[in-house]
């Protein structure tokens, strides 16, 4: 990527501006995965423009996944214990991750990446509900190549969707959220899918690029013992580094309790 690009600029002012609104005296920790040194000078440039105080972390993907593959409890009890701390000083969090190598973690044993993550919870968990955050992926090649795209090209299709007015959508899917706040069953069918589920009761969520970026979404969560069907994933996806890919989930009919009682012999 061409070090000097006013998309890059664009994108720190709708984090910091927009995303986050970061106010004068507020503390934000700028959290960097494998990217470029122009993102990370943009988003301190303006978080200091906006009066705040920009605070830096840079990780590298390869020294991420050394660490995890040897990972400790007492370790990385430590290594939480100060996150945490340092999560509970800042207002604000934005995070940029990029990776050269979309399954770097795929050979992390899977007991050392649930230590680690166990460990990481709280500090997951506080910085959701305390801080002001949004977080974002990086384009790159190896992304590129996911999406059978060039790498040029790709680079433009992600600053398109990451620099859409986001603040313009919100009145639209606001009534989208009315509109799920009223619903009761829900239905999707489609190639390899047929489910079906309550939302009666349910808040949705509207995001218009306050979280993530991109986003655009309402988001909402089934009743827990009213999802019934199946429903089949089209598109591949890596987590943690491991792949998946033609995922299908079923979830049969929902027994009362009374008749789990019965079966159980106890009732």
């Amino acid at each position: 990527m061409v070090m000097h690009d006013a998309r890059i600029d664009a994108l720190a002012r709708q984090l910091v501006r927009y995303s986050t609104s970061l106010k004068k005296g507020e503390k934000v920790l700028i959290d960097l995965y494998d990217v470029p040194d122009s993102i990370g000078l943009a988003l301190v440039r303006e978080a200091r423009a906006k009066g705040a105080l920009p605070f830096l972390k840079i990780h590298q993907s390869r020294l991420t996944r050394e660490m995890l593959k040897g990972a400790e409890d007492a370790q990385y009890a430590i290594i939480a214990k100060h996150l945490l701390a340092e999560m509970k000083d800042m207002d604000a969090y934005i995070a940029v991750r990029g990776g050269y190598n979309i399954a770097e973690n795929s050979d992390v044993p899977a007991d050392r990446m649930r230590l680690a993550m166990k460990h990481m919870r709280p500090v997951l968990d506080h910085r959701v509900k305390k801080t002001k955050w949004c977080v974002l992926r990086w384009p790159s090649s190896s992304m590129a190549q996911q999406a059978g795209m060039s790498t040029e090209a790709f680079e433009n299709f992600y600053f398109d969707v990451c620099l859409l007015d986001y603040k313009a959508l919100v009145p639209s899917m606001n009534a989208l959220k009315k509109l799920m706040d009223q619903t009761e069953r829900v239905e999707i069918k489609g190639p390899g899918t047929d489910l079906r589920f309550s939302i009666k009761g349910m808040n949705s969520i509207v995001c218009g690029g306050n979280y993530n970026i991109p986003d655009g979404e309402v988001f909402s969560a089934p009743v827990r013992d009213s999802v019934e069907g199946h429903i089949s994933y089209n598109a591949p996806t890596i987590y943690q580094g491991i792949p998946f890919d033609s995922i299908r989930l079923e979830f049969p009919k929902e027994r009362s309790l009374r008749q789990r009682l019965v079966e159980k012999r106890l009732l």
